[in-house]
This record gives structure tokens, sequence and C-alpha cells, in this order.
């Protein structure tokens, strides 16, 4: 797989007229930080501040946003089709990592011990998007330059009072009144987002600090010129009292429903064609590539990525699945599981669960639907008929 080498961190931050909070200069800080963004692969999706994107072959984002573009061309299109045989597949499938937030803004605003533990196991934010966090094994030194790193690009902000519970009915009625619940949702009390890319404000408080909040709520593009959210017509006292409802109210949430029953083989005949266009060609190939085929990629599945070491796992070919068919079924069943922390509906609070060494398949987006893992099973029962 190839890597990029990433440069140092705060030198970025300085260019886009970032003010930090003190810590390292950037001639000071430690070579790890490079590494950690490169165990992590953070720039598969996310633009690493300081350098330019992956090419497109390596960045899922790139590569998503540029078969859309290309899908919304007859022409382009067509000249797609003579140059991918499966593309009207790409075009028909990809629905995720079209956006995704922007990492320097977060790491103008984030607290930095939140950040070490989601990256140490994440949990649903963003109810209104498919995707998600990817799951990492991330070891304590790179989880130290990580945090690091956010602490030292935090922006500093004016202090505020302490959240106060009698600021909270007035916080809820500017909440429901100037248009935050336009975009966002929070908790239970408000469970449908109106952007998919606002994050549920339930999870505010722990994601930032007070002072933080109040001075985001009023103005985000002055913490980070990378800010999607506008300005708000509030004034600092008002700014105060949506932070203390956000803070202090209750934003409910049930327990995620039950899992259903875990899915059994189907006994229909299946064919290869059918679970390579169904399971193994639409997801499974993304990170468990065949080099051969891929101009000399294995992908982070195959080669190694977010933390984990190589595993030679190859899923695009029928040779290649069947070489590791054994281990499949408990893979696809264990992340029907872990998709109760890493996939939350609106309104549900995320499920609280025992991470296992290696995480199912496949990592950041939900589990394969039960009608296809049946599909999968029958197909490894039958022998893996052609």
């Amino acid at each position: 797989m190839v890597r990029r080498g990433l440069v140092v961190l705060l030198a970025a931050l300085a260019v886009v007229g970032m003010t930090t909070a003190g810590g390292a200069q950037p001639g000071n800080l430690p070579v790890s930080l490079a590494e950690a963004w490169t165990t992590g692969d953070c720039a598969r999706c996310h633009v690493v501040p300081g350098t330019e994107p992956l090419p497109r072959v390596e960045n899922c984002t790139v590569c998503h946003e540029w078969i859309r573009t290309v899908a919304a061309s007859p022409r382009a299109t067509e000249r797609a089709r003579e140059l991918f045989p499966k593309w009207d597949r790409y075009a028909r499938n990809t629905r995720s990592y079209l956006a995704v937030p922007s990492l320097s803004a977060a790491m103008a605003r984030l607290e930095p011990t939140w950040v070490r533990g989601w990256l140490s196991d994440p949990h649903d934010i963003r109810p209104g998007m498919t995707e998600g966090m990817p799951t990492f094994a991330l070891d304590g030194p790179t989880l130290d330059a990580l945090e690091q790193a956010f602490a030292d690009a935090r922006v500093e902000v004016p202090a505020t009072p302490a959240p106060d519970p009698a600021n909270v009915e007035l916080g809820r009625q500017l909440f429901e009144t100037r248009g935050c619940i336009a975009c966002h949702g929070f908790g239970a009390t408000k469970p449908v987002p109106g952007i998919p890319t606002a994050p549920d404000l339930a999870h505010a408080r722990a994601r930032v600090s007070p002072d933080m909040a109040v001075a985001w709520i009023q103005n985000p593009m002055a913490i980070s010129p990378e800010a999607t959210m506008p300005p708000q017509p509030l004034t600092a006292d008002e700014a105060v009292l949506v932070r203390d409802y956000l803070f202090l109210a209750d934003p409910g949430g049930a327990e995620p429903a039950p899992l259903p029953p875990a899915p059994v083989a189907t006994t229909e005949p299946v064919t290869w064609e059918q679970v390579e266009e169904r399971v193994f060609g639409k997801i499974c190939s993304h990170c468990h590539m065949k080099p051969d085929l891929n101009e000399g990629r294995a992908g982070p599945g195959n080669d190694g990525g977010f933390g984990y070491a190589a595993t030679g796992v190859e899923l695009q070919t029928r040779e290649g699945v069947a070489a590791v068919a054994d281990k499949l079924p408990e893979l696809l069943l264990k992340r029907r599981v872990e998709a109760r922390r890493d996939t939350v509906g609106h309104g549900e609070a995320p499920a609280a669960l025992e991470r296992p060494e290696r995480p199912g398949m496949p990592m950041g987006l939900p589990p394969i639907p039960d009608e296809d893992i049946a599909l999968v099973l029958g197909w490894i029962e039958q022998g893996m008929p052609e």
C-alpha cells in the first residue's frame, strides 16, 4: 500500500490562520505525529492539514466524488464504461464517503481527551450519515501523538459562565426558534437531523468545552475557516443560554433495538456471480484487493491499515474468497453486533459493547444486510459454485 509522508502539522495550521492554544513549536513536534497520521490512514478520507489529498486511487472520498461527477455526464459515462467494465455498478453503489468532516475544524475545537477515547472506541455521532469512523487498532504512543496534536491545534476562546440549570428552558426556546433544529438533532428530543453531516448535539457536552461551545455557536468560522456551520444571529448571552440547554437538558435516547436472530444460509442455489455482484465486488473488494488487478494495490484489509497488520486476505476473486471461506461467516456475523455501537439509529443511544481484538466487516459502514449474509452463507455451504 502506498503511503505518503506527512509534513509537520502546526506549520500547516499557521498557514490557514489558526491561532493555537500553545504547545510544541513546529520544529519541536515529535516525529511520531506524522507516523500517527499514517498509521491511522487518516488521509484515506480526510485532508490532513499541510498535505495534498492522496491520489484518487488511494483516497476513498476523492474517488467517490469523482465517480459521482463522471456519472452526472453522459459523455463521461460512456468513456468510463469503455475503461471500466463494471462502471455501472460503481455509479449505482457509490453513496458513502462523499462528504467527511473537516479534520482541521475538528482539531480547532474538540477536546483532546475525548478524541483519544473516541479513536480507541468510536461510536456514531452523526446518525444522519450512513458511514462513520472506522474502528482502529492504535497503540498508546500513536494515541499520545494524536491527542497532543489536537491539544496543540485547539483554538483559545473567551471564558464564559459555568452552565446554569436556570438557563435550560430559555435555551430550549432559542434552540427551537433560531434555526438550530433545521440542521441538528438532539438525542431523542429531536431525533432526525436536517443535514446528515450535522452531528447529534447530544454529544456536544463531551466533545467540546463549555467555553468552546459558546464561541462555536456564535461564529464557527472564527474558530476554523473550514467550518461548514455559518455564524448564528445570537448575542453572547443567547449563545450561553443555548449552550446550557445542550449541556444540561436530558436529550433522551432509547436503547438500541434488539438484534434480530442471526441469518441462516439460504437453501436457494447461489452462484459466484450473485455473491460477487451483491457482496464481494460491491463492498469487500474496496479493502481486500488483488494486487495484480489494481496496479499493485492490495488495500488496507489485505496489506494492513488503520493500525492493523497485513492479513493477506484477498476478496476480489472467487479463488481469494474460497481461501478464507471458513473464516467469513464469523466475521460477517460479528459485524452485526458491533454495528449497534458504530451505526446508531435516530433517537437511539450508542450501545455499550466490548470490542473484539479484530473487528468484523465492513469497518465504518453498516453491516452487510442479513439477506446478503444468508446468500454468502448459502454459497459457502453449497461448495462455492462458479
